[in-house]
């Protein structure tokens, strides 16, 4: 099971398969939360907090909510459940309401298993004791159903292979539900799924768009903020946790404090910012974490791991992450807001140009020669990129994992994919393994959007959602649950709807979230038009920790398993200084040597 501490839920159909196996499992995990069908059989278990679930009933009909929701939505909720005759009809509630929740349904014992939009709350589901079981948790199922990893996943998690590989569970027998997709179960367990959302067409022009974004970024902080109590923030200083923090400071029912960690200030102005930010929040407590007890990257990345889906590049800043949730939890804080997902949303994709050619020319080019002399781009590859109208599937079977150049940073991307950069100690098993998987998934495989620029940043996010909820979890672990407004599925269709045209504009820094937030956040603020990163602290954190990074390619699981070549690892740990060791490359092998030995089930795991 999950981490002691973590929510999570299993829902089980209407038969006496399944409510034997919730039977066992409440016997072997005394303690756990149960709600029931009509029939009184088992319907949800897990574990979670009495504010996360809403249930509803109305005759045969049971509906919940699970998660972060608006609790004035209960009589709404209640007269659906009384007009409802089939779990397939259950749309609208997920359309219209505020937050970040699943939505369940029982209608004579038939279900409905509902993530979100974007991935922020995913649906898994597998088989076990001859039942379907659906759940919040693909790692729980996999235990539940005691299932061991799958080799062939774990290669394809290595090299970042593209879509439909990414959403790939690391259990052959786990299967996820695609985002904006509802599970359609029937008593007896047979299982289809249902598409209930499409992200919005980039039509909206940015006047009506930005009051959109407004609107919807106001209602996901109030249903967070509601509640009350002493809640705290992010302020880093960029515009993301700063908007955040003003729309919080605006609900008198909660006690704020504006949290700041700046690292070293030598190599970027956050700090300055931030300082700046809270002079414009009277009456909000202003908490600033000397640097000195700001841990390094990598520092604990060998601490015990949390149980999660897929592994996580949190592995080299856990501490670093969750070091000012500790601090809060002291101080009693009972939800710490954050500003993740901003830069998914509000910074706009170059790849979008590539479909804007067609429609817009001029602007479009106008647009790329920005890009050009900001990034440095030459001019050839963007030409090749741009004149590349294959579709996906053509586009995925010409990836190549052999000679393939090392990355080069910054340069251009337009098209539906890059090709995937092929670490030096991935071995020869690795490789080919990827190599079938990618040419099985070719003649099935459908991008997220119709456009290079919607796939490429429907990709970006499903990534994200997956990447912020092993910072939930850890949060959580350290005494303060997280959340990110900026993940809710009304937020990221206000922004998605807004003309490309007006969403990427390589001279105007978020130019959708600063009109947004006009009028709330202070000008100051909103001026500010560049980004600090943490390179310098990457690279101190690799030194400091080289001995133990080393030390952990003695004998991995990775290398067991032969997809890695540990002496590759262990000089290249040797010289922390090595530029492959500060790429994405090295961050993913990691994760997923840590994953493994947090999820597997070492003995024989990967035999």
């Amino acid at each position: 099971m999950p981490d002691r501490g973590a929510p999570f839920f299993f829902v089980f159909p209407d038969n006496e398969a399944a409510f034997a196996v919730a039977r066992h499992l409440r016997e072997d995990l005394p303690g756990l939360s149960s709600v029931a069908h009509a029939s009184g059989r088992d319907w949800i278990v897990g574990r979670w907090e009495p504010a996360d679930l809403l249930v509803a009933r109305a005759g045969r009909t049971a509906l919940a909510l699970m998660g972060t929701f608006p609790h004035t939505a209960a009589g709404t909720l209640t007269r659906r459940a009384g007009l409802l005759r089939d779990p397939a009809e259950l749309d609208e509630p997920a359309l219209t309401l505020p937050g970040q929740f699943h939505l369940l349904a029982s209608v004579d014992g038939a279900l409905r298993v509902q993530g979100s939009a974007y991935g922020a709350r995913r649906v898994f589901h597998t088989r076990t004791g001859g039942t379907l079981v659906a759940g919040d948790r693909a790692a729980a199922l996999a235990r539940l159903a005691d299932l061991e990893p799958d080799p062939a996943a774990l290669a394809v998690h290595l090299l970042g292979a593209p879509a439909p590989l990414d959403q790939r569970p690391l259990w052959s027998a786990v299967t996820a539900v695609p985002p904006g997709t509802a599970l359609l179960a029937s008593p007896d367990g047979v299982p289809s799924h249902r598409r209930w959302h499409r992200p919005p067409e980039p039509g909206t022009p940015m006047d009506r768009g930005a009051a959109g974004v407004r609107e919807a970024l106001l209602a996901a902080v109030d249903v967070r903020t509601a509640p009350g109590g002493l809640i705290s923030t992010d302020l880093s200083g960029g515009l993301d946790s700063t908007a955040v923090c003003f729309l919080a400071a605006r609900d008198s029912r909660a006690r704020l404090i504006a949290c700041t960690s700046t690292g070293d200030e030598a190599f970027n102005e956050d700090g300055r910012w931030a300082r700046w930010a809270a002079e414009d929040l009277p009456g909000v407590e202003h908490y600033i974490l000397p640097n000195e007890e700001l841990p390094t990257f990598y520092d604990g990345f060998d601490d015990p791991g949390l149980r999660l889906d897929a592994p996580s590049p949190l592995v080299a800043s856990r501490r670093r992450v969750t070091v000012l949730t500790a601090k809060m939890a002291a101080r009693g804080s009972r939800l710490h807001l954050t500003g993740n997902g901003g830069d998914n949303l509000f910074v706009g994709l170059p790849h979008h140009l590539h479909a804007l050619v067609a429609r817009h020319p001029l602007l479009a080019l106008r647009r790329l020669s920005g890009f050009r002399a900001l990034l440095s781009w030459p001019l050839a590859p963007v030409v090749r990129q741009l004149a590349d109208r294959r579709g996906y599937r053509a586009a995925l079977a010409a990836v190549s994992l052999r000679d393939v150049p090392e990355p080069v940073s910054g340069g251009p991307a337009l098209g539906w994919l890059r090709q995937p950069s092929v670490a030096s100690w991935l071995t020869e098993d690795c490789l080919r393994t990827v190599e079938r998987e990618l040419a099985a998934a070719v003649p099935t495989a459908e991008p997220y959007g119709p456009t290079p620029g919607r796939h490429t940043e429907l990709a970006a996010l499903h990534r994200l959602a997956r990447d912020n909820q092993a910072i939930e979890d850890a949060g959580r672990a350290a005494g303060v649950p997280m959340s990110a407004p900026y993940l809710d599925d009304q937020v990221v269709d206000a922004a998605f709807s807004v003309r490309v045209e007006d969403r990427v504009d390589p001279w105007a820094y978020k130019p959708l979230l600063v009109r947004a937030m006009d009028g709330l956040v202070p000008r100051r603020s909103l001026s500010r038009a560049t980004k600090g990163d943490g390179i310098q602290d990457v690279a101190a954190g690799l030194y400091r920790n080289r001995a133990a990074l080393t030390g952990l390619w003695e004998d991995s699981l990775l290398g067991r398993a032969g997809l890695v070549d540990e002496a590759e690892l262990r000089r290249l740990c040797t010289a922390a200084s090595s530029p492959q060791l500060r790429d994405d490359r090295f961050l993913a092998t990691l994760a997923t040597e840590m994953w493994l030995r947090t999820t597997a089930n070492t003995q024989g795991a990967l035999a």
